[in-house]
């Protein structure tokens, strides 16, 4: 089996380089562009695989709002894909970037680990009585909210729960992470023609994280956990990385082939045999990088007289 990979940043924010890439290394950089993502695999038979579904609406953990922002149902269907088409969709973990807009999917069967549902309903439980905003640090990722959306598929018996490894499609594998970045977390082994890649979610945010193995500044977990997970993601993406698909890296657009569609940049990680590239037919301008997206607007022009 083989698998064509794309990743899409149906959103962007600004954060400081240590809470990505990790303290004291990373500290006092400034900001860095950070990229929302959401990825999508096709096999060469022609199954879809969604992984993670983004958010609703536009606003960040902090209030201010995301740059670019559009839904992920909306962002797919401008590369030719139906929301309604998806009939695997895989929750890396829940924190709101991640697991909202899961009613855009109706037809999609969830694979959630076990253990990431039942330990946050057991958060929400215990500090169900203070104010679950952005302002306390146990929901400073979560949207309560999603869980209605959660319950309401697992109702209808579309989620299946994960107790550990499993392989939910031919050649896609989803690789617990167990108290990391938060209680259950997942990435995902993709088996290819070029060999496998790491679909690492949050599990990893950055490219230098693995370089350095080194954990972020900003993690719901244990980071000695997260460390020896680095260990296993670089063991399937190779010591050069060339084969990582870190959560929230803007080198992604860089170290990938990519371009911007409508607003919205993505990468084109790997091409199963026999499907043909999005980027001859979705390209209208460069990818964001770095040093773009942290550019100065232009000057406006002086009106004409």
């Amino acid at each position: 089996m083989d698998w064509s990979i794309w990743a899409f940043a149906y959103a962007t924010g600004k954060l400081p380089y240590d809470f990505l890439s990790g303290s004291p290394v990373a500290s006092n950089r400034g900001l860095v562009p950070v990229p929302m993502i959401v990825s999508l695999l096709k096999s060469t038979e022609g199954e879809l695989v969604l992984v993670d579904t983004g958010f609703g609406t536009g606003k960040s953990m902090t209030g201010r709002g995301f740059e670019d922002f559009v839904r992920s149902d909306e962002l797919i269907a401008r590369f030719g894909f139906d929301a309604k088409d998806i009939r695997k969709l895989v929750l890396t973990h829940m924190h709101f970037d991640h697991a909202g807009n899961l009613d855009a999917f109706p037809n999609a069967r969830i694979y959630l680990q076990r253990y990431e549902y039942d330990a946050w309903k057991q958060v929400i439980a215990e500090f169900g009585g203070t104010p679950q905003s952005k302002d306390h640090w146990a929901f400073s990722s979560l949207n309560v909210n999603d869980f209605d959306a959660l319950e309401r598929a697992i109702a209808q018996g579309r989620v299946e729960f994960l107790d550990g490894d499993a392989e939910i499609a031919p050649g896609v594998t989803c690789r617990l992470a167990k108290d990391t970045h938060t209680f259950g977390s997942q990435w995902l082994e993709v088996t290819t023609h070029r060999g496998p890649y790491a679909l690492a979610g949050d599990c990893c945010y950055t490219f230098h994280n693995l370089e350095r193995m080194w954990p972020p500044g900003y993690t719901q977990g244990n980071t000695w956990n997260m460390i020896r997970e680095f260990q296993k993601m670089k063991a399937v993406a190779g010591d050069d990385l060339k084969r990582l698909v870190p959560g929230h890296d803007i080198q992604l657009f860089t170290r990938y082939p990519s371009a911007a569609w409508k607003g919205n940049s993505y990468i084109e990680v790997a091409l199963a045999s026999g499907q043909k590239s999005l980027l001859s037919r979705y390209a209208d301008a460069p990818a964001m990088t770095a040093a773009n997206a942290l550019a100065p607007a232009p000057a406006a022009a002086a009106p004409a007289i």
